[in-house]
């Protein structure tokens, strides 16, 4: 019994103590909800990146919420404070949130409708090389095929220049000699 007790109280006093959170001051350099929308939106962007996309960018000496708070001319604490300041009020919090989705829902929209465009571009043109190639192959047969006709033509010509026959021609035979004999 004396457990339960014990347990009971420590469990009043800790809800006690959590339950006074005092409201955060608002600052003096608070981002405007459109700037933290913004901040947001290219902190998503640039956490989004694969793992060895993020690697490549540490080569280059790039963080990506340091870039981010150089595009945006802050620091990290005048996010820090904005953001803390802006979770208390959930409902302005949630508006921000919500217009981040729907920013990156859009983004996300238009680059897949540009991949489907790119890649309907990629199918044509790949088929006008098949047919140019299939165009250009037919056309080299053909040029192969007459030389060699030409090749066999002056094979002809030079067994029989060897050989330095001329080719005789056949006399007719006119009916009269037939009828004579």
């Amino acid at each position: 019994m004396f457990k339960r007790f014990i347990i009971y109280t420590c469990a009043s006093l800790l809800m006690v103590s959590c339950y006074n959170i005092s409201k955060p001051e608002k600052p003096k350099n608070l981002l405007s909800k459109k700037e933290m929308i913004n901040i947001i939106i290219d902190l998503r962007l640039m956490a989004s990146a694969n793992g060895s996309n993020q690697i490549i960018l540490k080569k280059e000496g790039i963080y990506s919420e340091a870039y981010v708070y150089e595009k945006y001319k802050i620091d990290s604490s005048i996010f820090a404070l904005s953001n803390n300041y802006y979770a208390y009020h959930v409902d302005d919090y949630d508006e921000i949130y919500n217009k981040v989705k729907d920013s990156l829902e859009a983004l996300n929209k238009f680059y897949d409708e540009l991949l489907l465009k790119e890649e309907a571009e990629k199918k044509k043109q790949d088929s006008l090389n098949r047919i140019i190639k299939r165009d250009s192959l037919d056309l080299i047969k053909k040029k192969d095929s007459l030389k060699l006709l030409n090749v066999n033509d002056s094979i002809i010509d030079i067994i029989l220049k060897q050989k330095k026959v001329t080719p005789k021609l056949i006399e007719p035979v006119s009916s009269t000699t037939h009828q004579s004999q």
